[in-house]
């Protein structure tokens, strides 16, 4: 019979680089791993590794057992919660882009360290498909992705709409616009704008501009290109540059904000939490199935207004 701890060990052995960094996060020692993973491969009476020296690289069969091993794990999780009830303790693995989970999984932790007091929270950044895919290969619990990206879920996802976010121009005090609540459409596009290098959501991938502006039909000064959103903050902060941000990251900048009234276009997007749809452990479902809320439909996509 598969041992489950062993199998656990076989999963981030999979996903880590190095023997050393897997054990590293298991606190165990590499020889015991090691160990681990030969009982696991006399159960099976296959190897799954490919051993070069100190390294170890996934075989055909270890391909074919990580495609499985995640959701005979998550089974047997439920099966105890069943019948043993929730473990006094667990942890929430998050996946998802940093910038999403600045809100939304700050959040999320916030409800669920209050309903499971000794659980704890891995925030795990990375693009949408990277947190999508982790979900389904049991290498995360939960997912958090934008709308479009929520539209191509594979048939073992569920999810649920969980926040919403609209773009702003930002700027700071010592922007020369400073202090004044609204702008021209005509003088904002004399401005020198900071953008992203890359999309920091999927549903904005293809679009005319890496945050969501329409620069094929009202063409900025990007002067600057950044992904890191102290940066950007700084370059706004002395006044060098306006940007467009979601709004929820405008606020936690301590940024202000500049209208438009005459811009003919918005940038929106919604924030799905996706799981698995099963098996699950026991503690996923309800607690996501009720961070589910009502939103106002918005375009994930920029719109006329």
């Amino acid at each position: 019979m598969i041992d489950l701890t062993s199998l656990q060990h076989f999963l981030v052995v999979a996903r880590q680089p190095s023997l050393a960094a897997a054990a590293e996060e298991l606190s165990l020692t590499p020889s015991a791993i090691s160990k681990s993973l030969r009982r696991l491969e006399a159960e099976l009476a296959t190897s799954l590794f490919d051993r070069e020296g100190r390294a170890l690289r996934l075989n055909a069969d270890g391909q074919r057992l990580l495609e499985k091993a995640a959701p005979l794990l998550a089974a047997a999780a439920q099966l105890h919660a069943d019948f043993a009830g929730e473990p006094d303790s667990f942890k929430c693995r998050l996946a998802g882009p940093a910038l999403l989970q600045l809100r939304w999984g700050e959040q999320l932790a916030g409800r669920l360290t209050a309903r499971y007091p000794q659980a704890t929270v891995s925030f795990d950044a990375m693009d949408e498909a990277a947190a999508l895919a982790a979900v389904l290969s049991g290498d995360a619990d939960l997912a958090l992705v934008t709308l479009a990206e929520e539209r191509r879920l594979d048939a073992r996802l569920t999810a649920q709409v969980v926040g919403k976010t609209e773009f702003r121009v930002a700027l700071g005090a010592r922007h020369p616009l400073a202090g004044t609540p609204s702008a021209s459409l005509a003088t904002v596009l004399q401005q020198d704008f900071v953008a992203p290098i890359r999309p920091p959501f999927a549903a904005l991938n293809g679009e005319p501009a890496t945050d969501g502006w329409r620069d094929d039909l009202l063409p900025r000064r990007v002067r600057y290109r950044s992904d890191d959103a102290l940066l950007t903050r700084a370059l706004l902060a002395e006044g060098r540059a306006l940007a467009y941000l979601p709004d929820y990251l405008v606020e936690s900048l301590g940024l202000a904000t500049l209208a438009i009234p005459d811009c003919p276009y918005r940038c929106r997007q919604q924030v799905t939490l996706v799981r698995r749809r099963q098996p699950a452990a026991g503690w996923i479902a309800p607690f996501a199935d009720s961070q589910s809320r009502a939103t106002t439909a918005g375009s994930a996509n920029l719109s006329l207004r």
